[in-house]
């Protein structure tokens, strides 16, 4: 097919443009899809990550209420697994706290320590989890007689938990032998606005047992 002299050029100067710029273009083009392809796979990939570790939390889960024989091995090598491959996760999280639970009413308050100390380490990752985290790994250590250990768990409380934290520092400081530490810090305790009547019940009675006001 022949084209005018006008045709022509405009031929050649697309030509022209498309040879300086065309590879440009591309590269740009090939770029973006990478990246939208990238986004696509990435979020497929946190899904497939939520999903597997949804599976090794309800082994957790249902082991931890499990009386079979079987039920600590699998409750371990869950537990495990979701701490090495899906630790960033809200599931190993809460299957730390599951699995420490199971380990304290065991009296296996070795194993529950290291999966309660795992998690306050990780405690930037689930702010929400790491007040309970601490509270609970200060009774398994106390449980050890590690009274330093659980003190240290105890210190600047977050406002919400300021009344658990000093009863259980009442509990840690009677069972030094440190009688008036441990009023101090169940008065402290009921210092806090909004208690429920029970709790404030089971300080008084702590105080009065020791001959407190």
């Amino acid at each position: 097919m022949a084209f005018d002299l006008e045709e022509q050029e405009k031929i050649d100067t697309l030509k022209g443009w498309w040879d300086r710029f065309g590879n440009t273009i591309l590269t740009a083009l090939i770029v973006v899809m990478l990246g939208i392809l990238a986004w696509y796979g990435w979020n497929w990939y946190q899904s497939s990550q939520v999903k597997q570790a949804l599976g090794y939390y309800e082994i957790v889960q249902t082991s931890a209420v499990s009386s079979d024989a079987d039920s600590q091995a699998r409750l371990e090598q869950a537990a495990a697994e979701l701490k090495k491959s899906y630790g960033d996760t809200a599931y190993a999280a809460r299957g730390a706290l599951l699995a420490a639970d199971f380990y304290i009413r065991g009296s296996h308050y070795d194993k529950a320590e290291q999966e309660l100390a795992w998690l306050a380490e990780h405690g930037s990752d689930f702010p929400e989890l790491l007040p309970v985290a601490k509270l609970r790994l200060a009774s398994v250590y106390a449980d050890q007689k590690k009274f330093d250990e659980a003190l240290a768990q105890l210190n600047n409380p977050p406002e919400a938990f300021s009344a658990l934290y000093e009863d259980r520092k009442g509990d840690v400081l009677i069972a030094q032998g440190k009688k008036q530490e441990a009023v101090a810090a169940w008065k402290a305790a009921l210092s806090s606005t909004q208690l429920p009547p029970a709790f404030v019940n089971t300080i008084q009675l702590k105080i009065s047992a020791l001959g407190g006001e």
